[in-house]
């Protein structure tokens, strides 16, 4: 598994960005044709948890397979890897929207585990000149090519990088001054805390507007940033 890709293919359109889908494929079908997403042309970026807690978690599995779409991969992703070999994380799992996943047969775990174990925990996309970076949950440098080194280091016991991206929050916590400006990319993007409403502090946006608990989905269009 990469931890840390570069999306490698032109996008001959916009790049959008969609927060927390959570099983909610009508809705984000719906969203994509409400903002007219040309899906010959446009790329659709999330920022993980594609699964748990909606009814269609096959169909965001689904997605990963077109060619318009790509994701990071965020902490329920995580849990579906390691539930199968972690009774924690499996209880965990199920605790947090997951029952669906130990519904199906062990090969079909397997295949949708797999599959996500093969998703970046960060993201970078370039596109019209402009760098984006994607993670789910957190940065923790406020440089973006010192977070993405810290994926070639060594975890501590404390301070996985992986583990910081996809399960940390602090950054969005404007009481904590270390948190600033990410300097080497034109925006960061994540999801995994739930707001009312899109949340920006300095060049970081968060975009997960509880699609499965409200039906409120936000797609970004990274042009307008």
């Amino acid at each position: 598994m990469e931890l840390v890709k570069t999306w490698d293919k032109e996008v001959k359109g916009k790049v959008y960005a969609v927060g927390d889908i959570h099983g909610c494929y009508n809705l984000l079908m719906n969203r994509l044709n409400e903002i007219g997403f040309n899906f010959e042309n446009d790329l659709l970026v999330a920022v993980g948890d594609l699964v748990d807690r909606g009814i269609q978690n096959i169909q965001c599995v689904e997605l990963l397979t077109k060619p318009w779409f790509t994701s990071v991969m965020g902490n329920h992703e995580d849990l579906c890897i390691n539930g199968l070999h972690s009774e924690a994380h499996k209880d965990c799992h199920i605790a947090n929207g997951g029952e669906w996943f130990y519904m199906l047969d062990g090969q079909a775990m397997y295949n949708i585990a797999k599959v996500f174990s093969e998703l970046p925990v960060a993201l970078e996309v370039n596109h019209n000149g402009k760098k984006y970076g994607f993670v789910h949950g957190h940065i923790e440098q406020n440089d973006w090519e010192d977070f993405k080194e810290t994926f070639s280091r060594e975890a501590t016991r404390f301070r996985d990088p992986a583990a910081l991206a996809m399960w940390g929050r602090d950054r969005l916590d404007e009481d904590n001054q270390q948190y600033t400006h990410v300097s080497g990319v034109h925006a960061v993007i994540m999801g995994h805390t739930v707001t009312q409403k899109p949340c920006r502090r300095d060049n970081c946006y968060w975009i997960d507007t509880g699609a499965v608990h409200w039906g409120t989905m936000t797609i970004l269009d990274l042009s307008k940033i």
